[in-house]
């Protein structure tokens, strides 16, 4: 394709299942279609639920019929023509969710079999491991999600993909056998404004008076809303190592997030931290916590690449997570986060928090940490999907035998 061919404006269908700005990680692609329209192409979302807005440089479209279950959102999700809905041809149809017609796949919460096996062994308990995995495979939702997914990736229209980390790609490659030249990474981005080693200075005292907190305590942060999957359990554990072994730091942890904290708080009793872990509910603006906040800890079973994993960095917050968050591809030495292997190893995990107790280490870790952010500005997000859009008007479709071999092997 020529240069010129490149620069042409496209007609782009964005295909997800909710379109929801106000909500942190839909607020993306609200970011994505307004930047993609002020470079001058058409933009269409589909959705089968959008917020209401006004003079918006794009239109969107409610998808019918998806409105009764979850099952019912991904069937009328995965008829879709969007051609139908909006009248005309699309250059590309971007999906986010399982849409049959897109030629560009952009999985933002990975790959659904990866992601089961880590479900079930974030599960301490044997018999309720064994209760999860039945009821999961008796659910005609569970064929859903797995089989769309992979038919999209054997027999679609799909030309190329977009991975938000390198962690996804691995897990495509692995699991359906799409060809690797055909993924491109584009690694996850944040509003490196609003999320800033500055919130230190704007928002530490007023939030830490909010939480009872004083200015030399040292705070951990957690932030997720399913609890157990983001690790949460091996992260009280290793406080309690922490606070046994470090007499000397007033150690606190807020975990801010929807999930349901009364058999946690059973947990702290056992290990006796009750007084230090704050349930912090949802927090509408997680900026000023990451400001109060000394370390960001997320030791998840999974996460595709988590954004709150790279809000904090770009705070200039020491990050410690684990192996299995596509948003460790971000951290590139001890000096301003850890990868750690296990997400049940409470011991590596206490360790890892251990080593940024010091002032000094923090201190250092803050520049480094948000120099690693600087490298994925937004604008660099935008501009890598606009060269897979343009890259796929070149792919013939992906209906490869490889891929059916893959799926073959598994099934």
């Amino acid at each position: 394709m020529s240069e010129g061919a490149r620069k042409r404006p496209l007609r782009i269908a964005i295909v997800l299942d909710r379109f929801l700005p106000s909500r942190g990680g839909e607020r993306y692609f609200s970011f994505l279609t307004e930047e993609l329209a002020k470079r001058g192409h058409e933009v269409h979302v589909f959705a089968t639920q959008a917020e209401a807005a006004r003079g918006l440089p794009y239109k969107v479209h409610i998808v019918e019929g998806g409105k009764s279950s979850r099952a019912g959102r991904i069937l009328a999700l995965w008829g879709l023509d969007p051609e139908r809905v909006a009248g005309g041809r699309f250059d590309v149809v971007h999906g986010v969710a399982q849409c049959r017609a897109s030629t560009v796949l952009n999985p933002h919460g990975g790959v659904e079999r990866a992601y089961l096996r880590q479900e079930f062994a974030s599960i301490e308990s044997p018999a309720y491991r064994a209760y999860r995995r039945i009821r999961r495979y008796l659910s005609p939702r569970h064929y859903l999600d797995t089989g769309l997914q992979a038919r999209l990736y054997a027999e679609g229209r799909v030309r190329r993909v977009i991975a938000i980390s390198q962690m996804v790609k691995r897990d495509i490659i692995e699991y359906y056998g799409f060809p690797a030249d055909r993924i491109d990474v584009v690694f996850n981005t944040v509003d490196l404004d609003r999320f800033h080693p500055k919130n230190t200075q704007m928002h530490r005292t007023l939030t830490r008076g909010g939480l009872g907190i004083g200015d030399k305590a040292v705070l951990l942060l957690f932030a997720g809303n399913n609890f157990r999957l983001k690790g949460l359990p091996t992260l009280l554990k290793a406080l309690s190592l922490l606070v046994r072994r470090s007499p000397g730091p007033d150690l606190r942890l807020l975990v801010a997030g929807r999930g349901r904290p009364g058999r946690y708080r059973r947990l702290l009793q056992r290990l006796g931290i009750a007084d230090r872990v704050i349930f912090g509910g949802a927090q509408p603006s997680l900026e000023h916590v990451y400001g109060a906040s000394d370390i960001y800890v997320h030791p998840t079973f999974y996460d595709s690449c988590s954004l709150t994993v790279l809000e904090a960095l770009a705070c200039g917050l020491p990050v410690v997570t684990t192996r299995f968050n596509g948003a460790s591809d971000a951290i590139a030495s001890r000096e301003g986060g850890t990868v750690i292997d296990d997400p049940r190893d409470a011991e590596a995990l206490a360790e890892a928090i251990a080593y940024y107790l010091p002032p000094e280490r923090r201190a250092a870790a803050r520049p480094v940490a948000r120099s690693w952010m600087e490298a994925y500005p937004p604008s660099r997000n935008v501009e890598e999907t606009e060269s897979a859009y343009y890259a796929s008007l070149e792919e013939p479709p992906q209906g490869l035998p490889r891929a059916l071999s893959a799926l073959e092997e598994r099934a």
